[in-house]
C-alpha cells in the first residue's frame, strides 16, 4: 500500500507533484517494516521514504534510528537521524541512520561480513539540476564523521548476483540477485563488499554525493543546495534515489560513530529556468542570469546573430520576435514548467512609411500616422512610386491593381497590417459645384467642391468627387464612379456599389449608389444618393451659377440656409425650404413652403423658377431707358404697375407687316413690347404670384417673338429692339450682341428677312422698323468653295437651294 502511494505520489502528470518528491516530511508518518523483517514494524517513516531501522535477528537488538521531530520555523515535521547501536551481548555494532527513497538493506554474521545500503528507487524521467533542503547537524565531540547527502538517477537495470540480505549469529545469510544497488549505478568499489558477479545493463545519468561537516548551532538551520552532475544529457533517465545518512555513507562501517545527528527538512528537487549564458554578435550585455532585461535598440534584429544557453539539463528556452514591438522574448521553462523570461529590445520595425513621391513630386498632404489613403491625377507606371520607410533598411513593397487604380505601399517585414493606398485618379473636366448633402431627412452640409468628368468614350464617362465631406463625420474620401452613361444631350445615370476612397470610407464599407445628372452649356448638374446601412445620403450637385436649389425635407434651420447660399454667384437663386421653416424677416429669395418674402431678381443673371410660389414683395432690377423695349416676366402684372405708358402683344404678320395691339393686362412668360415714357430702373411689386419658369413664344407666319430668361442670350442671327442712331429699331444682331434675362427675342424661318414694316397699336410714339441683314447691314454670299455669288444682299432669296458661307459662317437655303 506504501509503495503504491509512494508511485502515485511522486510518479503523477500533476504538475507541481510529477516532477518532485514528498520532501515536507509534514504528513502523518508510516510504519517502518525493515527490509526481511516478516512483515514487522520498527518505529515510523516519512510517507515516500523508507528508513534505516532494524529488527536485528529475529526481533533481537531491534533498534530505531529515524524519528520525527519539530519540522523548521517550528511547523509540520522533520527527519531526525541518529546512528545508534544494535545487537546483543559481545555482538553488539554501531548503525548507520540514514532514509531512502529505494529500499534500505543490511547483512552481517554476527559482527564480520557486514554490509549494507539501498538498492532500487522510484520511477522517475525528469531531469533536475539541483537538490535543495535544510539541516541541523550535531556530532559527537570525538566523532570525525561527515553527514551525507548522496542522489542519482539512471536508466535500466544493474543486477549483482548473489548478495547476502539478511543478519544472522552465525551461518550463512540469504543471498538473492539484487537490483539497482546504489554502488553499482554509482559505480563505486565493491571491495570488502558482499555479493558476487555484477551485469551493468543501465546508465547512469547524473548523480552528487556531498558530505557535511560541520555543527549547526543550537536551533539553528542551515541550508544546502547541491547541483546534480549530468554524466549524460541525451539520455532520459527512469528512476531516482535520495539518501540522506548521518554517517560517511560510502564510508567504512567500522568508522560510524554513535549518536552522531542529522536532522533534515524541506527537501526539494530543483528545476533551473534561467539562462547560462547570452550573447548578440556586435553587442556588450552584460549578462547576468537574473537581468531579464536588455536594451538593444541601437541593432536591427537578426536571428543569426542572437545565441544564448540555458542553465538547466532539461526544459527549454525558446526565443520569439515580435516585429511589431521589435521585442525579442526568451522564455525559459524548467522541466518542473516553472518560467523565467528575457526580454531583448531591438530597433523598431513600426511598417511607416515618412515619404511618398509621384514621379520624383512628393505627394501633397502626407501624414505617415494618421492617413494612409492619397490621390494623385496621371497614370500608373513602374517605378512611378518611390516610398521612404521610417525604418532604416526596411524593404518597401509595391502593388498595383489596374482594375481599380489603386497601388498599395506596405512593409511585409514589420509584421504589421500597415498599408498605404495611392489612388490614380483621371484627367478630368472641372465643374466648380455646390453640394447639398442630406441624411435621413436632415440638412449635413453645402461646401463649394470641384466635381470632374471625363471626357465622353463610347457612350459613358467617369465622375469623381474628391475629398467628400459629411458634417460632423469629417472627410469621407474620394467618391468615383466609372462607365457613367451619357446621352447625346448630355443626361448621365448609373447604378452602382462603390467603395468611397479614404479612411472612413473604408470604414463605411460596399455602398449602394443611384447617379442622375446633366451636363449642359458648361454645367453639371447631379444627384448621387447613397445606402448607408438603409440609412439615405443624398447629394445634390449643382452648378455654382444655379437658378434654385432644393432644401425641402432636410428640417434646415436659418444657419443651414445661409451655408447653402454661400459661394453661389447667380443673386437670383431661389431656396425652397419646408413649409414652417424660420427665416429672418429681410431674408431674400427663400421661399418657405409656398411664400415668399422677399423676391428679387435681376436681368444680368439667368432666372429659373422650378416651383411656384407668392411674393409679398419683389424687385426686378433692370432698367429701362425712354422708349420701346422687349419684356417676358415670371409673374402676371400691368403696364401700369411697372411704370409703363403700354405693352403691346405681337397679334399678326402677314409677310411684311409685324403688328402688335396694346394689352392692359400682362401674362406670366408672355413676351411683349412695352414702352416707358422716361427712364426707369429697380422696378417694386406687391404680392405676386410667382409662376413657373416656361418661356413662352408667340408666333405668326414664320416670325416668332420667344420670352428669354437666360443672361446674356447671343442674339446672333436672332432680332431684338436695339437703338441706331437715334432711332429705335427691331433690328437682327450680329456677333457679340447679347440680351439679358426678362427680355425677348424674334426669330424668322425660312429665308432672310428682305423688306419688313411694324405696326403699333394706335399710338404716335413708335419703333421706326426692321433693318434686315447683319445687323441691319448688307452683307456678301460665297459658296463653299470660295466664289462669290452675291455682294452686299439683304436676303438670300432667289437663291439655289445648297450650303453658303455668309461673314464666314455656314448658312443653308432650303
Amino acid at each position: 500500500m506504501k509503495r503504491l502511494f509512494t508511485l502515485l505520489l511522486l510518479g503523477s502528470s500533476l504538475a507541481g507533484w510529477a516532477q518532485q518528491v514528498n520532501g515536507s516530511f509534514d504528513e502523518t508518518w508510516e510504519d517502518c517494516i525493515p527490509y526481511n523483517a516478516d512483515e514487522k514494524t520498527q518505529g515510523t517513516e516519512p510517507v515516500g521514504w523508507q528508513c534505516s531501522n532494524t529488527r536485528g535477528v529475529k526481533g533481537t537488538g531491534a533498534a530505531t534510528f529515524t524519528q520525527s521531530v519539530t519540522g523548521r520555523n517550528g511547523q509540520g515535521y522533520a527527519v531526525q537521524l541518529k546512528n545508534g547501536e544494535t545487537g546483543i551481548s559481545f555482538f553488539k555494532s554501531n548503525v548507520p541512520a540514514y532514509i531512502c527513497l529505494g529500499t534500505p538493506w543490511a547483512t552481517s554474521v554476527g559482527i564480520s561480513k557486514s554490509d549494507g545500503g539501498a538498492f532500487g528507487g522510484l520511477d522517475f524521467t525528469y531531469r533536475p539540476d539541483a537538490i535543495e533542503f535544510y539541516y541541523q547537524r550535531t556530532a559527537t565531540a570525538s566523532s570525525t564523521q561527515p553527514g551525507t547527502v548522496v542522489a542519482y538517477l539512471w536508466s535500466g537495470t544493474y543486477t549483482q548476483a548473489s548478495v547476502p540480505q539478511s543478519i544472522v549469529i552465525t551461518g550463512t545469510p540469504t543471498t538473492s540477485d539484487m537490483t539497482d544497488r546504489d554502488r553499482n549505478i554509482l559505480e563505486k568499489s565493491l571491495d570488502g563488499c558482499q555479493g558476487g558477479a555484477v551485469t551493468q545493463e543501465g546508465t547512469l545519468v547524473a548523480s552528487l554525493e556531498h558530505s557535511i561537516t560541520a555543527n549547526t548551532a543550537d536551533g539553528k538551520w542551515d541550508y544546502a543546495c547541491i547541483p546534480f552532475t549530468y554524466k549524460s544529457t541525451t539520455t532520459k533517465p527512469e528512476k531516482i534515489n535520495i539518501i540522506f545518512a548521518a554517517n560517511d555513507y560510502f564510508g567504512a562501517r567500522t568508522a560510524i560513530v554513535k549518536d552522531d545527528q542529522l536532522v533534515v527538512d524541506d527537501v526539494r528537487l530543483i528545476y533551473y529556468n534561467t539562462l547560462k549564458s547570452l550573447s548578440y554578435e556586435g553587442a556588450n550585455l552584460n549578462f547576468n542570469e537574473n537581468t531579464l532585461s536588455y536594451d538593444l535598440s541601437q541593432f536591427k534584429y537578426e536571428a543569426a546573430k542572437l545565441s544564448f544557453e540555458k542553465k538547466a539539463v532539461g526544459g527549454t528556452a525558446q526565443a520569439t520576435y515580435n516585429e511589431t514591438s521589435g521585442i525579442v522574448t526568451i522564455k525559459v521553462t524548467g522541466e518542473d514548467n516553472a518560467s523565467t523570461t528575457y526580454s531583448l529590445q531591438f530597433k523598431k520595425v513600426t511598417g511607416e512609411i515618412s515619404s511618398i513621391s509621384y514621379n520624383g513630386t512628393p505627394i501633397e498632404g502626407f501624414a505617415q500616422e494618421t492617413k494612409h489613403y492619397y490621390t494623385v491625377t496621371g497614370e500608373y507606371t513602374e517605378g512611378c512610386l518611390t516610398a521612404t520607410p521610417q525604418d532604416e533598411g526596411a524593404n518597401v513593397q509595391y502593388d498595383y491593381n489596374a482594375a481599380t487604380r489603386i497601388a498599395t505601399i506596405s512593409i511585409p517585414e514589420s509584421g504589421k497590417d500597415i498599408c498605404y493606398y495611392v489612388k490614380f485618379a483621371e484627367e478630368v473636366n472641372a465643374y466648380s459645384s455646390k453640394l447639398v448633402i442630406g441624411m435621413a431627412g436632415g440638412f449635413l452640409s453645402a461646401p463649394v467642391q470641384e466635381v470632374g468628368i471625363t471626357d465622353e468614350k463610347e457612350g459613358t464617362v467617369n465622375l469623381q468627387l474628391r475629398n467628400f465631406f459629411l458634417e460632423g463625420l469629417g472627410l469621407i474620401g474620394d467618391i468615383f464612379v466609372y462607365d457613367v452613361a451619357i446621352t447625346a444631350d448630355g443626361n448621365i445615370s448609373k447604378t452602382d456599389n462603390i467603395t468611397i476612397f479614404g479612411e472612413m470610407g473604408a470604414e463605411l464599407g460596399v455602398l449602394p449608389l443611384e447617379l442622375t445628372g446633366k451636363i449642359s452649356q458648361g454645367n453639371l448638374s447631379a444627384q448621387l444618393n447613397i445606402s448607408w446601412n438603409t440609412l439615405p445620403i443624398t447629394v445634390d450637385v449643382y452648378p455654382l451659377s444655379t437658378t434654385s436649389v432644393d432644401l425641402t425635407d432636410m428640417n434646415c434651420e436659418a444657419a443651414q440656409i445661409e451655408q447653402a447660399k454661400q459661394g453661389l454667384t447667380n443673386p437670383n437663386c431661389i431656396i425652397y425650404t419646408d413649409e414652417g421653416t424660420a427665416v429672418a424677416e429681410d431674408t431674400e429669395n427663400v421661399v418657405v413652403g409656398t411664400s415668399c418674402t422677399k423676391l428679387n431678381l435681376n436681368k444680368i443673371y439667368d432666372i429659373s423658377i422650378p416651383y411656384a410660389f407668392t411674393a409679398t414683395e419683389a424687385s426686378l432690377a433692370r432698367s429701362f431707358a425712354t422708349g420701346w423695349h422687349s419684356i417676358c416676366l415670371p409673374f402676371a402684372t400691368t403696364p401700369e404697375t411697372l411704370g409703363a405708358e403700354q405693352a403691346q402683344a405681337f397679334t399678326a404678320f402677314d409677310g411684311n407687316t409685324l403688328t402688335f395691339e396694346k394689352v392692359t393686362a400682362m401674362e406670366a412668360n408672355v413676351p411683349y413690347l412695352i414702352y416707358f415714357a422716361k427712364e426707369t430702373e429697380n422696378i417694386s411689386l406687391q404680392n405676386i404670384d410667382a409662376a413657373v419658369t416656361v418661356p413662352q413664344s408667340v408666333t405668326h407666319g414664320n416670325v416668332t417673338f420667344t420670352g428669354n430668361y437666360e443672361a446674356s442670350r447671343s442674339m446672333e442671327g436672332l432680332y431684338g429692339v436695339a437703338e441706331k442712331d437715334g432711332a429705335q429699331y427691331i433690328m437682327r444682331g450680329g456677333a457679340g450682341s447679347t440680351l439679358g434675362s426678362t427680355g425677348a427675342y424674334f426669330t424668322v424661318s425660312g429665308s432672310e428677312v428682305n423688306f419688313l414694316q411694324l405696326r403699333l397699336d394706335g399710338i404716335e410714339t413708335s419703333i421706326s422698323g426692321v433693318q434686315t441683314g447683319q445687323d441691319g447691314q448688307a452683307f456678301d454670299i460665297y459658296t463653299l468653295s470660295g466664289i462669290k455669288v452675291r455682294s452686299q444682299a439683304a436676303t438670300t432669296d432667289g437663291l439655289p437651294k445648297g450650303i453658303y458661307l455668309i461673314n464666314g459662317k455656314k448658312h443653308i437655303v432650303k
